[in-house]
């Protein structure tokens, strides 16, 4: 027997032979794993859901057809694509092990099909999820906004001020204005008007 650990939960192994072991995800699912290629048996997930359905059922579901001509296009598109079958009938081995077996992948899928408890469980599993990485998310964006307006203090400090702190209401803007060309024509008016008076005097 041996252990591991994923991000939620203790998963423990358990040899059934060099082949194939049962994988304990929690209290209630326990599954029959092919070691070699990480396939899981349907029985055994329809047992630990405690379902009466037959796992051939399954495969007549209008969904699960759709979902299995879906299934090679999410390998192909891999940078290394990978050639994986969705299941498989294993006839030829002792009766607790044979059956079909599906990629780990739609094992999900399978449990949500044969017990619409479980689907439920992963759904609120998945809400939870989603509602972490939202809460992580929000925690994030309102950490930048500290800095951004942290930074904005510090620029607004080294900022000179025209209007002494605390003076604000001493002070108003007024704006002058000049008539530029009438100015300049009254200047000239009275250099003419000079230069005739000189002339009068002498």
């Amino acid at each position: 027997m041996s252990t591991s650990e994923n991000t939620t939960t203790v998963i423990v192994h358990e040899a059934i032979n060099e082949e194939y072991e049962w994988v304990q995800f929690n209290k209630q699912l326990r599954l029959i794993r092919s070691v070699k290629d990480d396939m899981y048996q349907m029985q055994s997930i329809l047992n630990a859901l405690r379902s009466t359905k037959q796992a051939y059922h399954w495969f007549e579901n209008q969904q699960t057809k759709e979902l299995l001509e879906e299934f090679p296009h999410m390998f192909a598109t891999l940078e290394k694509p990978r050639n994986e079958i969705p299941y498989e009938n294993r006839k030829n081995l002792p009766i607790n092990l044979r059956g079909y077996y599906v990629h780990r992948l739609l094992v999900n899928a399978v449990a949500m099909w044969a017990s619409p408890r479980y689907a439920w469980h992963v759904y609120r599993l998945l809400d939870e999820i989603h509602r972490q990485e939202r809460g992580e998310m929000e925690k994030k964006l309102q950490a930048k906004d500290e800095v951004i307006e942290s930074k904005d203090k510090s620029i607004q400090k080294r900022i000179p001020r025209s209007v002494p702190k605390g003076k604000e209401k001493s002070y108003k803007y007024m704006i002058y204005t000049e008539e530029l060309e009438k100015e300049e024509d009254k200047d000239m008016g009275y250099v003419a008007f000079s230069q005739k008076k000189q002339q009068e005097l002498l």
